[in-house]
């Protein structure tokens, strides 16, 4: 039995291609069922004609507008994401939570709806499952074996377009982010709110600084601790005087 697996395994090794895509014609009625291997639906985005300042006019919510062009975009996305994680087996936990994709907002967006969106973007995931780029069709397997094979290819390459998707995506946050003119402005009223707050900090402490040394300065010693030390140096001197003497007292003796 595993002699005869091993040869069916070294067969399909030198005849991979041939048996893959001969797959269509074992099924019922031959015409393939509109199985349409590694192509891409209609309604998937071209995310590349977005990275290009050609793609929008000027900085207003219009339309055409940079943040019109982009709002849209992301809304778009959103959708999508939205509907696949509802196709997704995810949807059916019973803890499942829809994802949630901030808005990318209008010129006038608040600063936190601003660093919350790209916050968010920026470390996107997908629910989508990428099936449109299976390049081979696992009911046209002509036995088990050959069946398995196409489905760790079609595994393969759903991965590859999830990882190319997610670098697309990320890098598309990114080019809008330093082109975005609401980051530039919120990111220099960051600055120097940090630096205001670093020269009152700086400040603070020289001022407690010069306090220490004046009350150093005025600094007074009460007068109780110059009598307890002159009433100690007294009793140290009579200790002294006393030892003396007796000490003159052993001498006479």
């Amino acid at each position: 039995m595993l002699l005869c697996y091993i040869v069916m395994l070294r067969r399909y090794d030198s005849h991979r291609d041939q048996i893959l895509k001969s797959g269509e014609r074992h099924q019922a009625g031959g015409g393939g069922g509109g199985f349409s291997p590694g192509e891409r639906p209609e309604d998937e985005l071209d995310l590349f004609q977005y990275f290009s300042s050609s793609c929008y006019s000027g900085f207003g919510d219009g339309p055409k507008g940079f943040y019109g062009v982009y709002s849209e975009l992301f809304q778009a996305l959103a959708d999508q994401e939205l509907a696949a994680f509802e196709a997704s087996d995810a949807a059916g936990a019973r803890t499942a939570t829809p994802p949630a994709y901030p808005s990318f907002g209008s010129s006038d967006a608040s600063s936190a709806e601003v660093f919350g969106f790209y916050r968010s973007w920026g470390s996107f995931v997908t629910h989508k499952d990428f099936a449109w780029a299976d390049p081979y069709n696992p009911a046209t397997a002509p036995n088990r074996q050959v069946r398995r094979k196409m489905e760790d290819e079609n595994r393969k390459a759903r991965r590859v377009q999830r990882r190319e998707y997610l670098d697309n995506v990320r890098e598309l946050v990114a080019f809008v982010k330093k082109r975005d003119k609401r980051m530039v402005k919120f990111q220099a009223e960051e600055a120097a709110r940090r630096a205001e707050q670093q020269a009152a900090e700086v400040a603070r402490r020289a001022a407690e600084r010069e306090e220490r040394l004046r009350r150093a300065a005025e600094y007074q010693e009460p007068e109780w601790v110059g009598a307890a030390a002159a009433s100690d140096s007294e009793a140290s001197d009579a200790e002294e005087e006393e030892e003396e003497q007796q000490q003159q007292h052993y001498c006479i003796v």
